[in-house]
Formats: structure tokens, sequence, C-alpha cells
């Protein structure tokens, strides 16, 4: 008897968001667990036609499951007014209290703010984790959901005559499980550094959440 494939709504979400140019994407799916709708947003100047094609041939390949073209919407936008609407940061507070020190990371979305906190003991390296960590905790203050980000861990390398900021995000939502990498270079504000690298690992799959 061969397995029956289970497919999960955030599956299909992650699998139809590595397609090269798909930005974002919604999936609404049936009681019988098939895809009644299916919404994605991509970037101008790609081929609908094709695009439509390459999520049919993913989805048949990954879940063995055809999907009907007429379920499959494709809004287009200009690419660059996409990641202007991303998350920015607003600003970086931190303040020693007593042995610790308390990191507010404030972040901008259509000019509403979100704030993440976080408090560890006194050090350097602690330092860097509370910037990374409030800036997850003002992320899923955005999408309104809590322990879906958590850091693996985040590290200040030297590459040749530059140094930047490489930080590892886990992430769980649904019984979907993932890792991913950010980096950021250090320009003149180490501290912005570390928030950015946090949201270069976390800005492009925001969209598959909310």
């Amino acid at each position: 008897m061969e397995e029956t494939i289970i497919m999960k709504e955030e599956d299909v979400k992650s699998l139809i968001c590595k397609i090269p140019g798909i930005l974002s994407c919604k999936v609404i799916m049936s009681t019988d667990n098939k895809i009644d709708e299916l919404h994605v947003l991509c970037a101008q100047g790609k081929n609908t036609k094709q695009m439509v094609r390459d999520i049919q041939s993913a989805v048949n390949a990954k879940f063995d499951t055809d999907i009907d073209y007429k379920v499959i919407s494709i809004a287009q936008i200009d690419i660059e007014n996409f990641r202007e609407s991303r998350l920015k940061i607003s600003g970086i507070t931190l303040t020693n209290v007593g042995n610790t020190i308390k990191t507010v990371v404030s972040l901008e979305h259509d000019g509403q703010l979100y704030e993440g906190t976080s408090t560890k003991i006194k050090s350097q390296t602690n330092k860097y984790k509370a910037i990374a960590e409030a800036t997850i905790a003002s992320i899923e203050n955005f999408i309104s959901l809590k322990d879906v980000f958590y850091l693996e861990g985040i590290e200040k390398k030297r590459i040749i005559t530059e140094e930047a900021f490489l930080s590892i995000v886990g992430y769980t939502y649904k019984e979907s499980n993932n890792i991913f990498c950010g980096c950021c270079l250090i320009k003149s504000d180490e501290n912005e550094a570390i928030a950015k690298s946090i949201l270069d690992a976390i800005n492009r799959i925001i969209g598959t959440i909310v």
C-alpha cells in the first residue's frame, strides 16, 4: 500500500517561497487536504505562465499532488518597493541595570512601531545575544506570534579587512522547522549590524507567516 502524503499549509508555503522570484504566498487548504486557493506575490518581469508551471511541478514533485492552474493567482509588484516595505530598524537602546544589560529594539513598518526586549548578565557576548533576541522579539510582536523564532547563535567575524555579524535563527511553526542565516557588514554602528543580521535572516519569510 502506498503511503499517503499529508500536505500541511506551512510546508506548501515554505516550498513555494523557495521558487526563484516568489516573494510571498498564501495557501488555503480544504478539509480533505487539497489546495483550494494559492495566492502568490512575485517580482515584476517574471513570466506568470512559467511561474504557474513551476509551482505545479514543485508541489507535484514534493507531495505527489496535481494542482489545477485555476486555483493559482499571481500578483506582481516592483521588487524595490517590496524591499522598502519590510521591517526597518527604528531604534536600539541598551540600559545597564545592576549586573545586567537590558536591550530594547524598535522596528518600524508602515508607520507602526514594534518593540522587543531582552535582559542578560553583562558581557560582550551577551550584549550581542541581547540585541539579537530583542530584534527577534520585535519581529514576533509584528507577526503577533510568540515562540516562533529563536536565536541559535550570533558571532562577529573578520573577512579579510572587513568585520561582519553572522547570525543563525531557528524557526518552528505549525510543525514546520527550519534554520535561517543572516549577515551584515559592520559599517559605523555595531549594534545596528547585529539587528540587521537578524532581519537579513528572517525578513524574507515573514510574508509567509503574516
